[in-house]
């Protein structure tokens, strides 16, 4: 600590421009982890907190995925003498005339027993609604809204308010307003409470129910009450506490939470590479105080701890900087996710800022210092090593032996031998993370001599276009193996890292295309939301035969859509006429013969499931699967497997004389409309709105329009890519501003003796700019190959642990081309200061330093 104290404290105040980029080394890599798990941990926390406030006092929810299940079903839970009380919800999300401001969520509740899970905190004038619920009951069209609700929409005790129901639209009237907190806080305040009865019609339930809240005894034991409700209800239902919902949605983002952990690893690993340049700088600046200290006895190990607790202290500064930094950034990146779920799910705005467990936090710490301390460990080892006669004169001061270079290579090859062998015998997902993570090792290893040999590759074709300055810049990378590759490297992980995940985007686009050119072959698509992802409201399957009548419609095909429980999970049910279905779309079969299978499902003998559902829960052609279903279970053979991608979980197909047999539901979820010949798309819109947009929430989308909503979410989903490409050019920039830094120090006078030969400004410049150009065309080559063999282990990523699908293998080609000429200009633009500073130099100076 003496040594910093005295050395380093000075060095830090003289050169503070060259510190900060130490620092901000560290806070580039800690932020970057601590924006990614804050946003993430932000979206999940905001809605775990709304599930549990709709909870209420509510211990248990029974649930039967999107369907809902019978009003007889809540007989059989009030029979248990454990429960205290058990109150039955509709939930669904609809929309005002002002669709501009967004969905609310309604909850249609059973005024008689829901006073006992749930405060509803009325403010005074309406406490009198809830105190007595028969006054609410004698008024269908009661509503209670928050306060913050009505304050954004103009409302007032008694307003109107306008629903998109079944109905059509329906005016309901606010009878009540709820105070902000708690219950009211949920999405933000877009919420509104109504007659469990009302809502049953308003939005097409029938007599059934979406769930039961559950609260016990006194008592209780929970764990025993849940196996006795399970027993009760069947494997159909799926009974547990409130915080259950939460893991289901962490289930459906659990690809997106796969993305930003490996994005956060690789920001980490850069931020190592670039603290490993920045010190560099300052051994190369110290070396009469590091050779005083060495010539009159100072031990190695002085000299490595000397740097060690500079780079603890530049860690643990980086890393107290860079959480708040992250957490600001996360902000952006939160309200961009909350966007995307809302758009793909249907949900209100989940409302709360970034948020990140105490535990990442320690982690962002410690992850700041523990990369300092690696980034430094190589330039103070160096330091220590030398004979204080080399660390004072010149040159000599990053030479790799080659004993060292061909250990590195051997290791690198026994890592790439493991890696194979993982991918061989080890069964997934372990294997895979263990050969990805050791396939990064060696390329790290192997990156040196690598770099070496394309550096060699580029040195004719800069001595060709400038003898003078391609030859200078070209031996000054040469000569300096280890500052050269640590930049490189740096620059090889961040392109690979945005390479490999645009060829996903790619890929997954393109097998999206293929599916929506095969099944997309509607004129029309009516869904009850505009966000289709939305379940929450449904079509009569009276309007199919109102929509049969129009004489502009030759074929309407109703088309139910809603989760389902199945091997703890939930998974896409779609129920459908099969046989009409399969006369108007083109199916990818990847099992069964098409006929068969078609034959097999439409007789109702049989289900069709998706690639990804088959991948995920390993079921193939002729297994029996067993579902529970309002009449019982259910086990019905996999007629056969086929691509895809309604839903990230999984999906089956049924025929719909099945399903009304075995659930009792005619609900339409979305109607595929076929027109005449002859009929266009906006003529037979305009007719079908005109007719019955009164009578029903109805938007009407063309085949186009349907393709590019799923192709724009699809897109939002990997607009994480382009966060990849800032990082990567950010990364370019601090690099190459380190590595050239150094470069200048390291031959301070022989660009004195240039410049005292006669040699010019410009050329100087040029050399440096051109040196500058050279570690950014050698990273990006490296990072291209590299980010194709990411490509790889991504496709791999992608169908055995996130969605399932079996993606093909797809370079982005167009990216990486793009991020050619964008990485080039960054490296020549953050070359422009180092490049002044050199021949800036007073002469006398430069010639002075041996």
């Amino acid at each position: 600590m003496t040594l910093v104290l005295l050395l380093s404290w000075p060095y830090f105040r003289k050169h503070k421009t060259r510190s900060l980029l130490t620092l901000t080394s560290v806070v580039l890599g800690v932020a970057v982890y601590i924006a990614m798990q804050s946003a993430n941990q932000g979206i999940l926390a905001a809605f775990g907190r709304a599930v549990d406030r709709m909870a209420g006092a509510a211990q248990l929810q029974i649930t039967s995925g999107d369907n809902g299940f019978p009003e007889e079903v809540l007989e059989k839970v009030q029979a248990l003498p454990e429960i205290r009380a058990a109150a039955p919800v509709v939930e669904a999300v609809v929309f005002t005339d002002q669709a501009a401001e967004g969905g609310i969520l309604v909850l249609g509740v059973d005024m008689l027993s829901d006073g006992r899970l749930r405060n509803y905190d009325l403010e005074e004038d309406a406490e009198e609604v809830i105190e007595d619920p028969l006054v609410f009951l004698a008024q269908p069209d009661s509503i209670l809204v928050t306060r913050q609700l009505a304050e954004r929409r103009g409302w007032q005790l008694n307003s109107p308010v306008a629903l998109r129901t079944m109905q059509g639209r329906k005016t309901f009237r606010v009878r009540g307003l709820m105070r902000a907190g708690g219950l009211a806080s949920v999405y933000g305040g877009s919420l509104a409470i109504m007659d469990l009865h009302a809502a049953q019609l308003a939005f097409g339930r029938g007599r059934t129910f979406d769930r039961i809240d559950v609260a016990l005894q006194e008592g209780s034991d929970l764990g025993q009450v849940r196996r006795r409700l399970q027993a009760s209800l069947g494997v159909g239902f799926q009974i547990e506490p409130p915080s259950g919902r939460s893991s289901q949605f962490e289930a459906i983002t659990r690809s997106l939470a796969i993305s930003i952990r490996i994005t956060s690893l690789f920001a980490l690993l850069i931020g190592v590479f670039i603290v490993y340049s920045s010190f560099s700088i300052a051994v190369a600046e110290r070396r009469p105080e590091i050779g005083i200290l060495r010539a009159l006895g100072a031990p190695r190990r002085r000299i490595i701890s000397w740097f060690l607790a500079e780079a603890a202290l530049a860690g643990l500064l980086g890393a107290l900087v860079g959480i708040p930094a992250g957490r600001l950034l996360a902000a952006g990146i939160g309200d961009f996710l909350g966007r995307l779920v809302q758009q793909s799910y249907g949900t209100p705005a989940l409302q709360g800022g970034p948020e990140i467990a105490p535990l990442h936090l320690w982690l962002g710490l410690g992850l700041g210092v523990a990369g300092s301390l690696l980034g430094a460990l190589l330039p103070a080892r160096a330091a220590a090593r030398q004979d204080p006669v080399q660390v004072l004169g010149k040159g000599h001061w990053d030479r790799v032996t080659p004993e060292r270079r061909r250990a590195r290579r051997r290791l690198a090859m026994a890592l790439l031998a493991a890696v194979a062998a993982c991918l061989a015998w080890t069964a997934p997902p372990t294997g895979f993370y263990a050969s990805y993570l050791l396939a990064v090792a060696a390329v790290i290893l192997l990156a040196p001599s690598v770099t070496v040999l394309v550096v060699q590759c580029w040195r004719p074709l800069l001595s060709a276009w400038r003898p003078v300055e391609g030859k200078l810049a070209a031996d000054s990378l040469l000569r300096a193996p280890q500052r050269t590759a640590s930049t490189v490297t740096a620059l090889m992980l961040s392109a690979a890292m945005a390479v490999g995940f645009a060829g996903i985007a790619a890929a997954s686009r393109q097998s999206l295309r293929d599916w929506l050119d095969n099944g997309m072959t509607f004129d029309l698509f009516l869904t009850p939301a505009e966000a289709i992802g939305s379940r929450t409201v449904r079509f009569p399957a009276a309007l199919g035969e109102g929509l049969r009548q129009l004489g502009l419609v030759e074929e309407v095909q109703p088309v139910r859509l809603g989760r389902v429980p199945f091997s703890g999970s939930q998974i896409m049910l779609m129920s459908t006429d099969v046989s009409k279905l399969a006369r108007r779309i083109r199916f990818q079969m990847v099992e069964g013969r098409r006929d068969q299978v078609i034959s097999q499902v439409s007789q109702g003998k049989g289900v069709l499931i998706s690639e990804n559902l088959s991948l995920i829960h390993k079921l193939h052609r002729g297994d029996v699967i067993e579902l529970g279903t309002p009449a019982g279970p259910l086990a019905i053979p996999v007629a056969g497997v086929h691509v895809d991608h309604t839903d990230q979980q999984g999906s089956m197909l049924m025929d719909r004389s099945l399903y009304l047999s075995r659930w009792g539901d005619d609900a339409v979820d979305v109607f595929r409309v076929y027109l005449k010949p002859g009929v266009s798309q906006s003529r037979g819109r305009e007719q079908i709105l005109g007719r019955f947009a009164e009578a029903y929430p109805m938007f009407a989308m063309t085949t186009a329009e349907i393709k590019q909503y799923i192709l724009r979410v699809a897109d939002q989903w990997f607009a994480l890519t382009y966060w990849q490409l800032a990082v990567a050019v950010l990364v370019a920039a601090l690099g190459i501003v380190n590595s050239l830094t150094v470069s200048i120090l390291d031959r301070r006078r022989e660009l004195g003796v240039l410049q005292a030969v006669g040699g010019l400004r410009s050329q100087i410049r040029r050399a440096i700019w051109m040196e500058a150009g050279a570690i950014s065309l050698t990273g990006l080559t490296l990072g291209t190959a590299v980010g194709a063999l990411l490509l790889y282990f991504n496709v791999y990523l992608m169908r055995q642990d996130a969605f399932g699908y079996r993606f093909e293998y797809l370079f982005p080609a167009g990216f990486a081309a793009a991020l050619w000429p964008v990485i080039t200009a960054a490296a020549v633009l953050a070359a422009l200061w180092p490049a002044e500073s050199a021949v800036r130099v007073p002469l006398v100076k430069a010639l002075e330093y041996e």
